[in-house]
């Protein structure tokens, strides 16, 4: 049952003396088990709620503090953990790091040398493209004139040219490589009118500064400026570099601390106070509440009590899965996180979508790459480094999906690859070319087995192929639909809903009843009760399905008999993704064999065709496989027994990374 319910919660109270609030919430918190809830009603008649402001607003204020001395220095790594005994404790240690001043200084100095620095690089740049002029250029300097300097064709400096023949002037300008360098003196009392020109031009112009000196004279005290401003940042930095590696650790543990004190004065406006003792409620696994009663008894000197309460409201839900099916746990999530006492979907999931995605896939070629390409995301994610995907690509894709979510895509797409890569290989499928057939004949022949001379086992293009593999799919329909009504049925009775039970029964006695009539068709057998006695069976299934879903949902979801069979019947959609890939990958295969007798223009244009049809081919078996097969189990399976709408489980607690646990729990 652990594997397809989630966790068992239990309602939990526990009460303690004031004295021990400390030690209780560390446990709670270093065990991060238990997720705490307000009090209700009752409860809050008997206690009254207490906050430590002073506390809240002194901790408050101090981790703000320490948060920004940590931003300011570089990452280093900690020698070793350290552990806070109390709250005073820690506020002193934080207080003693007091160098504040010192790192307020070196980050207004180094900003102000970066600011220069861009200001000295932007300079140069202009004073680079202004290196045609053999003037002084303090005589741009005007007070009744602004100077401007632009690239452009030559056929826009003459419209500027036009443009202000009395107002303004064209007073250098330069011819190369077709492109014309200009600098325009503008009178202040025409810039206006100089803007409607160069907008309609849509010209980028930039302003030009006040320089003295030649082109050259300026390039070369900016080049000194810049070597000093460099200097001084790498001084700055250096500094830095120093502090950070005596201080960085400490602040790191600091500002963990503090924050984790941060969270348990939050918490204490859940808790519930009298003259001598507290009291806090909430939620906790069943496997995890004897290891908190024996934590919380042995530092507390047994004075914590921890009581079971009854039911209070929907429980929250911690799913509990096999590590290796984890990951599809966000597939879950993504559709509704399942209530506490309801089936947790997962493990079929996982073990479901992979088979849809490789049969739909069915090519030994698309699903190699597409199995190349989750492996190279894995590696890119645990290992990053150097690529050749370009930065505009990569912030495209961040941009959609967080590195975990492409991870958790990656780890689904794996599985269904390599059934993709079996399936394909029974298909004879790879990137659309059949290459079974030597080698089934060579082993016909050497090992004396019998094998297809085609090199099929199953061709989804051939008569007998589809015919089977439609047959499959309307089994894998009725299997999955079948399910998830048992599943369903199941639920009502986890839930105590024997109605809701009965109804899921009747559909699935009237699904069965129509999937065996429709055989007994396919077979060419009377479907007559009096000719047939099995068909009288299968009639009075759906007839008794008919009653039992009139007496557990009412007889208006008669109404929505059409769409079991429909749902059984939308799993064909497994073969007609399949087929519209193959066809489209021969296809393409044809165009190209058909271009290789032709000259050499023509087999270019096959090659071209033969790529990038391809590749729009792997595109769509990366996504329609994906997509579909969801689809299927979101709708077609979940809508049988799915509720949903469940909250999740969060305890309270925090990891640490730079601290040691203030008391020893177990994990």
């Amino acid at each position: 049952m652990r594997l397809i319910r989630p966790a068992k919660m239990e309602s939990i109270a526990v009460v303690s003396a004031r004295d021990d609030l400390p030690k209780v919430l560390s446990v709670l918190h270093d065990m991060g088990a238990v997720q705490v809830e307000p009090l209700d009603k009752d409860t809050l008649e008997l206690v009254r709620g207490e906050t430590d402001n002073l506390t809240v607003h002194e901790v408050s204020e101090e981790l703000l503090r320490v948060r920004a001395l940590k931003s300011a220095l570089r990452g280093a790594p900690a020698a070793e953990k350290r552990r806070f005994s109390s709250v005073g404790e820690l506020l002193q240690v934080s207080r003693s790091i007091g160098i504040d001043a010192d790192v307020a200084s070196l980050q207004q100095r180094r900003e102000k040398a970066l600011s220069e620095l861009d200001q000295t690089v932007d300079r140069a740049s202009l004073v680079e493209r202004l290196s045609f002029v053999d003037d002084d250029l303090a005589i741009l300097n005007l007070e009744s004139a602004a100077t401007f300097y632009g690239r452009m064709t030559p056929e826009a400096c003459s419209g500027l040219r036009s443009s202000f023949e009395k107002g303004g002037a064209l007073v250098y300008a330069r011819e190369r490589e077709g492109m014309a360098d200009a600098v325009l003196v503008i009178p202040r009392e025409e810039l206006e009118k100089f803007g409607s020109a160069i907008q309609k031009l849509d010209l980028k112009l930039q302003r030009v500064p006040e320089l003295k000196g030649t082109p050259g004279q300026i390039l070369s005290s900016l080049k000194e400026k810049k070597g000093r401003l460099e200097r001084e940042l790498a001084e700055t930095d250096e500094a830095l570099a120093r502090m950070s590696a005596r201080y960085y650790p400490l602040l790191a543990g600091v500002e963990e601390q503090l924050a984790i004190e941060v969270r348990k004065l939050e918490v204490l406006n859940s808790l519930g106070f009298t003259d001598s003792s507290f009291v806090l409620e909430g939620w906790v696994p069943a496997e995890r509440l004897a290891p908190l009663q024996k934590a919380l008894a042995e530092h507390t000197g047994s004075k914590a009590l921890v009581y079971r309460l009854k039911s209070k409201g929907r429980p929250p839900t911690l799913l509990k899965n096999p590590k290796r099916a984890r990951f599809f746990e966000s597939f879950i999530r993504f559709y509704s996180l399942p209530q506490s006492s309801e089936f947790d979907p997962t493990p079929i999931f996982a073990l479901t979508f992979p088979v849809f995605f490789g049969l739909m896939l069915g090519d030994v070629g698309y699903a190699a790459v597409i199995l190349a390409i989750s492996v190279w995301i894995l590696r890119r994610i645990h290992h990053p480094g150097r690529t050749v995907v370009p930065a505009k690509l990569r912030a495209f894709a961040g941009n959609i999906f967080r590195k975990s979510a492409f991870e958790k895509l990656a780890m689904a797409m794996i599985p269904g690859s390599i059934v993709g890569i079996v399936l394909g290989f029974l298909f004879n499928e790879y990137f659309g070319f059949k290459l079974n057939g030597p080698l089934f004949a060579y082993l016909s022949s050497s090992l004396g087995v019998s094998l297809p001379p085609g090199g099929a086992f199953l061709d989804p293009l051939q008569t007998l192929g589809l015919k089977t593999l439609l047959l499959i799919s309307g089994y894998i329909g009725l299997f999955e639909v079948s399910l998830g009504l048992v599943i369903g049925a199941v639920n009502g009775y986890w839930m105590k809903e024997v109605r809701h039970s009965v109804g899921k029964v009747g559909w699935l006695s009237v699904a069965w009843g129509v999937a065996l009539l429709g055989l007994t068709l396919l077979h060419r057998q009377s479907v007559s009760p009096t000719a047939n006695p099995f068909a009288a069976a299968y009639v009075g299934a759906v007839v008794a399905g008919l009653a039992m879903i009139a007496y557990g949902e009412g007889a208006q979801a008669l109404i929505e008999l059409p769409s079991i069979i429909s749902h059984i019947i939308s799993y064909t959609r497994l073969v007609g993704i399949l087929l519209a890939s193959v066809v489209l990958a021969e296809v393409i295969d044809r165009v190209f064999l058909g271009t290789l007798s032709g000259g050499p223009f023509l087999l270019a244009f096959g090659v071209v065709i033969l790529v990038f049809g391809q590749l729009f081919n792997i595109v769509l078996a990366l996504f329609e496989p994906g997509i579909q097969g969801a689809r299927l189990l979101y709708v077609e399976f979940f809508s049988k027994f799915f509720h949903g709408s469940g909250r999740p489980f969060v305890p309270f607690g925090g990891r640490r990374t730079y601290t040691l646990k203030e008391i020893e729990v177990p994990e």
